[in-house]
């Protein structure tokens, strides 16, 4: 019936673009569709470009449309309530923009959106059973979580877990990418070409009342310009964030390519009011590094560059260098050594690892890196890190 729908609502958009010429149409007979090869693509197409620009489903078939898109992904039936949970948060972004259909298009690229939280499931799991379970300590109970989303891009991270999580347990989420314009009290509205768009969080609503969407994010999302690799901006964040804060901090570090992992790492080991941390590593650094014969540090922890980086580097396109054979072993030296400088304190007391999970714990905290696989066909960052210091909640850590 829906798709039946979908199809005589196509039918005079495809007729007024000339899409078919008048001697090849399109009828619908039984849900059969009966056309030539090449005009079926095209039809086939425009169909499944449908919900991207609110023709004609509700919200109820759009996310009927949204679920069959993500039936069969990696870790559909591993995290299967927060995929419900995700879906459900992508249909309340379209009820907060509905009326205002070209914000709704640029932020919902329906396969830019699903990569987004298939890759960041096991993030937001994590995340979710944190919240609800972990204490910061006996006398703080009641103080609600700040969570900090590094190279946070549009923060599509922080906007499914705003949806997801409970109000009276998180307080917000600082949105930290360069890519931001300054924002203060006084100025939100002005962007220059550089600066990343943030109309979907600062943007006056399609509403009589004209609020800003700001208001509407039932966890509020706040913006912050800061470059990791700066170490002014590292210092203007301890002062004015890790510093201030009164409650327990989460670091969220999704897809930091290079040496920014290096720099959630630090920033995680060098502030002790971070309760917990989640880092999801991507591309392997630069062979500048190596060619100049650098030796990363986290922490206590030291290794050779020339053993993690490699030329070459993933693009819109996709990846730009020479073959990719060797990255994985790279990939995976790189992985071994971010966790090895992931200071969760004091001398290890428990160490398990079964090939696919490592798990290192002491009277100070506890770490984890897991392998879980989300990138298939030939996708290999597959390797998540978590760190939790004390006291540390079992309901987080047991499986």
């Amino acid at each position: 019936m829906m798709l039946q729908r979908l199809l005589f609502l196509t039918v005079p958009i495809l007729s007024s673009a000339r899409a078919f010429s008048s001697t090849s149409c399109v009828s619908v007979n039984n849900n059969r569709i009966d056309a030539s090869p090449s005009h079926f693509r095209c039809f086939a197409s425009l169909i499944d470009s449908l919900p991207d620009l609110n023709y004609g489903l509700s919200d109820e078939e759009f996310y009927l449309w949204l679920k069959e898109q993500v039936q069969d992904v990696p870790g559909r039936n591993t995290y299967s309530t927060t995929y419900e949970d995700s879906l459900n948060a992508i249909v309340n972004w379209r009820k907060r923009y509905r009326g205002n259909p070209s914000l709704w298009k640029r932020i919902f690229k329906k396969d830019r959106v699903i990569k987004e939280f298939v890759e960041s499931a096991p993030v937001i799991e994590f995340v979710k059973r944190a919240v609800v379970e972990s204490k910061y300590n006996d006398d703080d109970d009641e103080k609600k979580y700040t969570i900090i989303d590094l190279c946070s891009g549009k923060g599509y991270l922080s906007m499914f877990l705003s949806e997801i999580l409970p109000k009276d347990k998180v307080d917000r989420f600082i949105l930290v990418d360069k890519a931001w314009a300054i924002a203060s009290k006084k100025q939100t509205t002005e962007l220059k070409p550089h600066h990343m768009n943030w109309d979907h969080i600062y943007g006056t609503t399609a509403t009589d009342s004209n609020d800003s969407y700001f208001t509407t994010w039932p966890i509020p999302l706040y913006t912050s310009k800061q470059d990791l690799k700066d170490s002014c901006n590292q210092r203007q964040m301890k002062k004015h964030f890790f510093d201030k804060i009164d409650g327990p901090i989460i670091i969220l570090a999704v897809h930091l390519c290079g040496t920014l992992s290096l720099k959630a790492v630090e920033m995680f080991n060098n502030n002790q009011e971070v309760k917990l941390f989640a880092l999801k590593p991507c591309c392997l650094p630069q062979m500048v590094y190596a060619n100049r014969g650098d030796v990363f540090r986290i922490g206590q922890h030291e290794f050779d560059a020339k053993d993690v980086c490699s030329n070459g580097q993933f693009n819109k396109k996709g990846w730009t260098g020479p073959p990719r054979w060797h990255l994985p072993s790279k990939f995976n030296c790189w992985a071994d050594n971010l966790f090895k400088g992931i200071n969760v304190g004091g001398s290890s007391s428990d160490d398990e690892s079964d090939g696919f999970r490592v798990l290192l714990s002491s009277h100070d905290g506890i770490k984890v890196k897991d392998d879980i696989t989300i990138q298939v066909d030939g996708g290999f960052q597959n390797t998540y890190m978590f760190a939790e210091r004390e006291p540390v909640t079992p309901a987080i850590w047991d499986r």
